[in-house]
């Protein structure tokens, strides 16, 4: 069991990124290699929880990974930058229930779903 809801950091530790700016530094990287530029999306996006990944889905059917301490979410698909993700205030205790799930794959939970519903 991992101790935390994974995000940029840990999805993409691969390739580098180990903070914000490394974050927006190998979107960059890799949008360059797919000669598209990387664009600032200011609509709100509400962030998900996917087998323990913070997720915001992408309006190109793609989606890219984030984390409260980020708040913001690079699609690697169409170069979309997300940058007003909006997460739920009991962050701390959505996280705390989904960690007592041993198996990731049932690390879910999406912004309709209550926290008392999670629990059970």
């Amino acid at each position: 069991m991992t101790d935390c809801i994974h995000g940029p950091i840990e999805g993409h530790r691969h390739v580098g990124v180990k903070d914000l700016a490394t974050y927006r530094a190998v979107h960059a990287s890799q949008m360059k290699l797919k000669e598209q530029a990387p664009h600032e999306v200011s609509e709100p996006q509400h962030a998900y929880i996917n087998q323990g990944r913070w997720v915001v889905d992408c309006k190109c059917v793609g989606a890219g990974l984030t984390s409260p301490s980020f708040g913001i979410s690079c699609c690697f698909d169409c170069g979309a930058v997300y940058t007003h993700i909006l997460f739920p205030a009991d962050v701390d205790a959505i996280t705390h229930a989904l960690l007592q799930r041993d198996n990731v794959l049932h690390r879910n939970w999406t912004p309709d779903e209550s926290l008392e519903s999670l629990v059970k």
